[in-house]
Formats: structure tokens, C-alpha cells, sequence
């Protein structure tokens, strides 16, 4: 691989920023609700979301897709890109079915089967573009954030006041997806202007009337998005990429300053 790469875009080309991101949503939306978490699902989560990431760069890179440094590393690495997601996806199997109750394997057993669905849809049955430009994006952020959520779908019995708050998370992601493809500016998935003021309208829309915390968090990073791209001639794409990530840690701030 090359050695040119700065040290602050490894966590990026590795996939781990993902990982982070779920996890600290996942924590920060049990905490507003006040449901605790058992360790093994935030373990079973970052696994889930590591070897997801890893795979679907893997399986990308392999199709041909080479237009940004993870998907290149990806590429130059595929054998032990796969073999690591492998490796990661059935550690979070075993894990799951040996130390969660039933209700968080229903739920994530509801995850994984939507998760699956995007799988095939995008890498064996190469539907990307019936998809439409913005709806795989789309995809991903529903997906991210229904795993966040699985701490609320399984303790939910007649509750569904979170809904709003994972709705604009979901936003969130599908915005900042829609923005990364912006700015690797892939003339195969770059998505119309309207789609993206769309994610964005979804992310602050849903956050309106969500949980206060959550409501803010969301604006934080849906304004942080915001200034990124505004400021994209003055910083490089790999810095871009790496703080679109960044900035989705918002709850960390939400709960420093609270």
C-alpha cells in the first residue's frame, strides 16, 4: 500500500470510523432513553458494522470501483479485506447468540435481513442504478441507523417516541453519504442538488420534533456537514472524508456540555 497516505486516514481506509459512529448513536440513544445497554450488543454492533463496511469496500473495489483511497486499499488488499469482515461478522453471530436476550436477536435479526436485501441488490444483482442516484445512500443511512437503534426496537413495547429521533439519524447519514459521493465526485452516483437538500430537509425535519438531545446532536452535525462542503476548494478530499465522519460524533459534545 502506499506509504504516502497521512497516519489520520488509516482509521478511514480500515473502516473503523464507522464502527465508532454506531456505537457512540447506539449509546447515546439508549442513554436519552434510559434503557442500558448490555456490553455484548455494543460489542456485537461494532463488529456488525466493521465487517459490513469491510465487505461492502471489498466487494465494491472488486467491481471496479476505484475512486477513493479506501476502496483502492480495499482492492490492493482483498483477501484480507474479506477475510477480516468474515472474521468480525461471525465473532458478532457467535457473540450475539450466546450472550443477547431473544429481543435483540429479533430485532437484529430484522436489520440484518433488510441489510442483506441492499447486499444482493447492489453486488449480485448490480441493481445500483435502478436504484437511482441518492436511493443506495438512502439505504445505507436506514440501515446504519435501525442497528443504532436496536437497544430501542427491542425494549419498545407500545413506545415509539424514539422513532423520530432514529428517523433523523437516518437522515443524517443518508446526507452525509450523499455529500462524500459529492466530493469524490463519481459521475456514476454524484446525486442532483435536490436529493441532497432532501437528506438534509429528512435529518433536520425528523430532528424538529425528536428528544432534545437527540435533536441537537443531529443539528450539530447536519451544520458541520453544511460547512464542510462549503468549504471544500480550501481542504483536500481525503480531509473532507475523514471529518464527515468526525463530525457525526456529535453526541459526545451533547453530553460533555450537558
Amino acid at each position: 500500500m502506499n506509504d504516502s497516505r497521512p497516519w489520520w486516514l488509516w482509521p478511514n481506509l480500515l473502516a473503523l470510523d464507522a464502527p465508532a459512529v454506531a456505537v457512540t448513536w447506539q449509546l447515546f440513544f439508549a442513554s436519552v432513553a434510559g434503557i442500558a445497554v448490555p456490553l455484548a450488543a455494543t460489542i456485537v454492533l461494532g463488529l456488525v458494522v466493521w465487517g459490513v463496511y469491510l465487505a461492502d469496500r471489498g466487494l465494491d473495489a472488486r467491481g471496479g470501483v476505484t475512486t477513493s483511497d479506501r476502496h483502492r486499499a480495499a482492492g490492493h488488499n482483498f483477501a484480507a479485506w474479506m477475510t477480516t469482515a468474515t472474521a468480525a461478522l461471525t465473532a458478532a453471530g457467535l457473540l450475539a447468540l450466546t450472550a443477547l436476550p431473544l429481543s435483540y436477536l429479533r430485532a437484529g435479526l430484522a436489520v440484518a435481513v433488510v441489510s442483506i436485501g441492499y447486499f444482493v441488490a447492489v453486488h449480485v444483482a448490480r441493481a445500483e442504478r435502478l436504484l437511482g442516484r441518492g436511493l443506495k445512500e438512502a439505504s445505507v443511512g436506514l440501515v446504519f441507523a435501525l442497528g443504532a437503534a436496536i437497544p430501542l426496537i427491542a425494549a419498545t413495547d407500545a413506545d415509539t417516541s424514539w422513532t423520530t429521533g432514529v428517523i433523523a439519524f437516518a437522515g443524517l447519514c443518508w446526507l452525509n453519504c450523499l455529500l462524500i459521493s459529492v466530493w469524490e465526485e463519481d459521475p456514476n452516483r454524484r446525486p442532483s442538488v435536490l436529493v441532497v437538500f432532501g437528506a438534509g430537509a429528512v435529518a433536520v425535519g425528523a430532528a424538529v420534533v425528536a428528544a432534545a438531545p437527540v435533536a441537537i446532536a443531529v443539528a450539530v452535525s447536519t451544520a458541520a456537514l453544511a460547512g464542510l462542503h462549503a468549504l471544500r476548494s480550501r481542504i483536500s478530499v481525503r480531509a473532507a472524508r475523514v471529518w464527515a465522519d468526525g463530525v457525526l460524533l456529535s453526541p459526545l459534545l451533547v453530553v460533555v456540555c450537558s
